[in-house]
């Protein structure tokens, strides 16, 4: 007997309920089975919502469709430049297929570099760029923390995009993320800007180890302090210094932390906590995040406000609060507080461990500029490197490009990483890049352990590979040059000497000074005025800018050569209707009336005051001042 068609249709559609409903029911045993064979996620941290997805059980078996659809979807909105909306469903994407390494890359990237180039203004660029490495750093990893593959996307995405000069708009995103590394960091004291040191290198030389010792959450800030566990860290930190051949006094600094701490512990007393309550009496709870370190900037920028005063006594609360806040007796629980405040802030908005930063500057020698988005691509490469698993492939490429990109990164360092900041940086002007002779002895070190792999399969007894030969003499000539300018003579004189005795050139036989005289020759090769007044105008220009950014070590060094060349010139002319008709220093006033209209009027009158040369006037004005 033939059924019904409707009848027919009922009994499929009850057929497929009961399969989806008896396939739901080993969605649970399912996971007991993943959890035992390690292949469920890794649990989220703190910040990452949870999949918004209800339906689990439905899409353990409709899965496919769902994103196979999305994907179309989202196709779709991007090419209608409803951007937003796209970004969403990557998202739901993502949190569909979080184990698809491929999934997280594409979509960063889509973000990065397909979406923020259709845009025109900087800042929604600067938006997308950093949607892409955010999705990367925030998500992608934290639920593929062994996948080398993303490692080595994110920091490329940091290198190439931002610390690189492939994008217009560049300097918008080099400008932006230093704000954020500052505002994360702090600014430096107002006394710490004297000769010899610069604002730059506050940042440059940063005590991360204090942030490093610092408690991993409020409680434990406020809590008596644990004399057994702080007595350990401090024995540990005791050591260290032992085994160095000077006392490092970041170190100290944070052994005199943790023991001032460790006093208050063993009187059973919480130091941070009676500080805290004293400073809820103003309104102002330092337990809550964000809080207190704004409380710092506006004490700072002179903005601070108080509520809840009564008519009157606003004068005297706020005396009482700044008061409390420049106490000599309270300075230890403020350092102790701020200190936790950034070290957190480090963890959950940049992702950065400080105790993984003091140990990758330990390997490398040298405190890296977290202003710098490089600093951060060689922190997720070495973090990658270190993580990454790949059980498939004797060779994982993923794992070598990862490598690549510390070369790349350190490269970049040393060309372009002493980063300036100008004083009017947050009105949008973009920072000053110049060579950082830091990253010189960390990229030798580079080349010469990159080279032991090779070197037992090579005839030749040097101490760098044929594979690295050519840059790493090149990288060294220019090395010699940079220690040179920057007076370090010794330095330079050593590196010199390697050379010469590993690698033999003529152009070594004169010594330091004959090799240095023929890598400047152009400074000599000056037969005719024009040419001569264009090498002085862009040395003094580069002065000019150097000082307007407060590197005035730099400035005088150019405006020193300047001078030689001035001199040079001037003493090997042929005829006096060769000569030069202005002094230097009349070419130096000059120039710098001609920069200081592209210059803030207050930036051109703090550089004529360095140079000694006085301002022009401001339209209008009638002062008897020179170009009146």
């Amino acid at each position: 007997m033939a059924m019904h068609p409707s009848t027919r249709k009922w009994v499929f559609a009850l057929a497929a309920l009961g399969l989806l409903c008896a396939a739901s029911s080993r969605v649970a045993p399912l996971d007991v089975q993943r959890e035992s064979h390690k292949l469920v996620l890794p649990p989220l941290p703190e910040g990452i919502a949870q999949p918004s997805m209800l339906l689990r059980p439905l899409l353990a078996v409709g899965r496919a469709p769902v994103v196979a659809y999305l994907w179309m979807r989202a196709s779709k909105l991007k090419e209608e430049k409803l951007y937003f909306d796209a970004y969403q469903l990557s998202q739901m994407i993502c949190e569909l297929q979080p184990r698809f390494a491929s999934v997280w890359s594409f979509q960063a990237w889509n973000m990065a570099y397909n979406i923020s180039v259709t845009l025109k203004s900087p800042e929604e660029r600067w938006r997308w760029v950093r949607n892409g490495y955010e999705l990367l750093r925030d998500q992608g990893i934290p639920m593929n923390p062994t996948n080398t593959q993303l490692y080595k996307e994110l920091s490329w995405m940091l290198y190439h995009k931002v610390a690189d000069i492939m994008d217009n708009e560049h300097w918008y995103y080099k400008l932006q993320f230093a704000l954020q590394m500052e505002d994360i960091l702090g600014r430096p004291p107002e006394d710490y800007v004297r000769p010899g040191r610069v604002r730059g290198d506050f940042y440059r030389n940063y005590n991360y180890q204090v942030l490093a010792v610092a408690p991993q959450n409020v409680e434990e800030l406020l809590a008596v302090p644990d004399v057994e566990r702080l007595s350990e860290t401090i024995a540990g930190l005791e050591a260290s210094q032992a085994q160095r051949q000077e006392e490092d006094p970041q170190v100290r600094e944070a052994i005199e932390a943790l023991e001032w701490l460790r006093d208050a512990g063993e009187q059973g007393v919480s130091p941070v906590r009676g500080f805290v309550e004293r400073l809820r009496e103003f309104g102002f709870d330092a337990a809550e995040e964000g809080v207190y370190l704004g409380l710092l900037a506006s004490l700072r920028d002179g903005a601070v406000q108080l509520v809840g005063v009564e008519p009157g006594h606003y004068e005297t609360r706020l005396h009482e609060l700044k008061a409390l806040m420049s106490d000599k007796a309270t300075q230890n629980a403020r350092l102790a507080i701020e200190r936790y405040w950034r070290a957190d802030r480090l963890r959950h908005e940049v992702k950065l461990d400080p105790e993984r930063l003091v140990r990758l500057h330990e390997a490398f020698g040298m405190i890296f500029d977290y202003r710098l988005a490089e600093a951060h691509a060689v922190y997720w490469t070495s973090l990658g490197i270190e993580k990454g698993v790949d059980r498939q492939r004797a060779i994982d490429v993923h794992r070598l490009n990862t490598q690549r990109i510390v070369a790349y990164a350190v490269q970049r360092m040393f060309h372009r990483g002493r980063l300036a900041m100008s004083r009017n940086s947050e009105m949008g002007e973009p920072p000053l890049l110049s060579p950082d002779v830091r990253a010189i002895p960390v990229l030798f070190d580079t080349f010469i352990e990159r080279s032991k792999e090779y070197l037992p399969f090579e005839k030749q007894q040097t101490p760098v590979s044929t594979n690295f030969i050519t840059g790493f003499i090149g990288f060294v000539r220019r090395a010699i040059l940079r220690y040179h300018e920057a007076g370090m003579q010794d330095e330079a004189q050593e590196l010199f000497d390697f050379l010469r005795e590993n690698y033999p050139d003529p152009m070594y036989l004169a010594g330091l000074d004959g090799f240095l005289v023929a890598q400047f020759l152009y400074d000599r090769d000056t037969d005719d005025m024009p040419r001569t007044l264009a090498r002085i105008d862009a040395l003094v220009g580069r002065a000019l800018r150097l000082y307007a950014y407060d590197e005035d070590d730099d400035a005088v060094r150019c405006l020193a050569r300047g001078k030689q060349i001035y001199d040079y010139y001037q003493a090997n002319i042929i005829s006096d209707r060769l000569e030069i008709p202005l002094t230097y220093g009349e070419i130096v006033e000059r120039l710098t009336h001609r920069f200081g209209g592209t210059m803030y009027r207050e930036t051109y009158e703090r550089v004529c005051a360095k140079l000694g040369v006085e301002p022009l006037p401001v339209k209008g004005e009638t002062t008897g001042s020179p170009g009146e």
